[in-house]
């Protein structure tokens, strides 16, 4: 069996934090494994690849093509004072204002918790369009909101505001821009298929009948089960966010 030797020991309990610079902003970051860079070297093949979790680091690296980056502490401590060390780091550099840090830091951390002060901080920052990888300003997001209750695709969005169309389904189904969906009144997800199929489904005669069970008092979910449409698509034709065309038209 080969012995390790104690420097080396010492080397893989060595934590530490590091940094990464594009166009002299920063991005803190901690490493369980300083010595061997395991962070850094993550950071590199996913920008590298294209494939980084952080957008707006990404849209920097893809606009710039190079960085910088190198260790600013490193030492023995516990996980929760690595923590520490981070949010310390962020601060200083200011990486979360004006750098590319999403948070103020410390998450991973056993027992971490952040201050009242810093968690408004963080919410302050991260609310719709100030949030440094919004796609969307908010007016543009309340736009989308009204296409969506007039059911319109993920697809149909994504091109009139050049997304992705799957990130036009996270808006659909509120898990972006949460803060702006507490403003939002009488609106249901739907998936962006069942739309789709529930335009070729339903013809005029089939409206037509919609409509009048609609003035008999029909529930939305009868008026799902007759005429096989997909749950909430009654509900939208009720409020006439579905075929407008149809209800200026023949009502």
């Amino acid at each position: 069996m080969r012995k390790i030797s104690s420097e080396a020991l010492n080397k893989k309990d060595t934590k530490g934090i590091y940094y990464l610079i594009i166009n002299d902003r920063y991005y803190i970051g901690k490493d369980v494994y300083i010595e061997q860079k395991r962070r850094i070297k993550d950071h590199i093949r996913d920008l590298n690849t294209g494939r980084h979790y952080n957008t707006y680091l990404q849209r920097a690296y893809n606009k710039h093509q190079s960085f910088e980056f190198g260790v600013l502490w490193k030492g023995k401590c516990s996980l929760d004072e690595l923590s520490e060390k981070e949010i310390f780091y962020i601060a200083k550099y200011d990486s979360y204002q004006n750098g590319y840090n999403l948070t103020i830091g410390g998450e991973g951390g056993k027992g971490m918790k952040y201050t009242k002060e810093q968690l408004e901080a963080k919410s302050e920052r991260v609310t719709g369009e100030k949030n440094p990888v919004s796609k969307l300003t908010n007016e543009q997001f309340f736009e989308i909101v009204e296409l969506l209750k007039k059911g319109k695709t993920n697809k149909e969005i994504a091109d009139i505001y050049e997304l992705h169309d799957r990130y036009v389904s996270l808006i659909r189904h509120k898990k972006r821009f949460k803060k702006l969906w507490e403003k939002v009144n009488d609106y249901t997800p739907i998936k962006s298929e069942n739309q789709l199929k529930a335009r070729g489904k339903v013809t005029e005669e089939m409206f037509l009948d919609i409509v009048r069970m609609l003035n008999e008092g029909a529930s939305n979910a009868e008026i799902e089960r007759k005429h096989s449409l997909s749950a909430g698509t009654g509900s939208r034709i009720r409020h006439k966010k579905l075929y407008k065309q149809w209800w200026e038209r023949l009502v």
